[in-house]
């Protein structure tokens, strides 16, 4: 009987990668030549940028400190095949060919959103305007929502267009509006109702931090809803991509929400967790833990501010919701917890909740 030669493969699996490839909707993209040769980006080569209350605008150095080898499922791009070809920047297709541009929903620093609704079909999405004088950061935004894409908990990019002046970002509409508007509206937050946000946020920022994000600006501005109320993360203008161990510098992010360590200079992706152990203290309390009267004097309370979670307002809440807070801003990044941990905890907090209720009501 001959032998087959290696490498070689049978008919049968010849015809069925045939088949394959013709069902195959996603193409690989043919590397187009750089006229110049460029400086390397960095995953810390970013300006960061805030808009509304306590924004600020500086710039992040290149990442610092060695990347660990890559693990799997973590950092690692999208295979550029697999991405939809009508969010990749460079098309020659114009907005006004497939949408129509309606109201403005929303305004910040360096851009403007409205309402646009596909010719073909009439669905309403989101449509944010960017200036072209921050290429580099659009860039960069554009490619970690790619690499992100398919997560319940992310917000979708559907199209990204251009013109002479701006870059065009398509994507799908919130019609519930954001968590700033609904703690503007509601007040305070049970612990119960807190640890369903809490929830719902871990799970996307733990994808996130798996993927290989940090997205450094967690705020109720930049946690979205839908008309069913779901959550959706955001924003991730100023987000960053790492690999396992590596650190990144420079200040980057709301000051309100900074973590402790990013004013040192060096940190990781647990700045997310602390971000959003402020979100959880000011759902419950209406208030932000670190305050002052000047950006100076926010950083300031930030770095040396001891909060006390056994007294005054903590004393009616729960054991667990306490410990919960406390781990999430702890100065300490070795003992923050991680997402998953939050996610652990806040799941039980939910379950020892229900059990409790049920059992108060026989």
């Amino acid at each position: 009987m001959p032998r087959k030669r290696k490498g070689a493969r049978s008919l049968a699996g010849s015809l069925h990668d045939a088949s394959a490839d013709r069902k195959r909707t996603c193409r690989e993209r043919k590397p187009r030549p750089d006229k110049k040769k460029k400086k390397p980006s960095t995953a810390g080569d970013d300006a960061a940028t805030a808009s509304g209350r306590g924004g600020v605008v500086m710039t992040a150095p290149p990442a610092s400190g060695r990347a660990a080898p890559d693990s799997p499922g973590r950092g690692l791009k999208r295979k550029v095949g697999c991405i939809e070809s009508a969010t990749r920047i460079g098309r020659k297709k114009r907005l006004e060919a497939e949408y129509e541009l309606g109201d403005e929903i929303g305004q910040g620093k360096f851009g403007s959103v409205r309402i646009c609704r596909a010719k073909a079909g009439g669905e309403e999405f989101a449509c944010k305007a960017l200036p072209k004088n921050g290429e580099e950061t659009v860039h960069r935004e554009v490619e970690i929502m790619q690499h992100l894409s398919g997560h319940p908990g992310v917000v979708t990019l559907k199209a990204v267009f251009e013109d002479a002046d701006k870059f065009y970002l398509v994507m799908e509409l919130c019609s519930g509006g954001r968590l700033l508007d609904e703690m503007a509206r509601d007040g305070t937050f049970s612990e119960q109702r807190a640890a369903l946000v809490i929830k719902d946020l871990m799970s996307v920022v733990k994808y996130c931090h798996e993927m290989g994000v940090i997205h450094r600006d967690i705020k109720p501005e930049n946690i979205l809803l839908t008309k069913t109320g779901k959550m959706k993360l955001a924003d991730f203008g100023l987000a960053a991509r790492v690999t396992n161990g590596q650190k990144l510098s420079g200040v980057a992010g709301s000051p309100a929400y900074v973590a402790p360590e990013v004013l040192s200079g060096s940190y990781s992706e647990k700045v997310d967790i602390w971000g959003a152990g402020v979100l959880l203290h000011v759902l419950l309390l209406g208030s932000l833990p670190f305050q002052g009267g000047s950006l100076e004097a926010v950083f300031e309370a930030i770095k040396t501010v001891e909060l006390d979670f056994n007294s005054g307002p903590w004393e009616s809440m729960s054991v667990l919701g306490r410990d919960l807070i406390s781990r999430m801003l702890d100065r300490d990044v070795s003992s923050r917890i991680t997402a998953d941990q939050v996610l652990c905890k806040s799941r039980q907090f939910l379950i020892q909740h229900n059990f409790m209720f049920i059992f108060t009501r026989f």
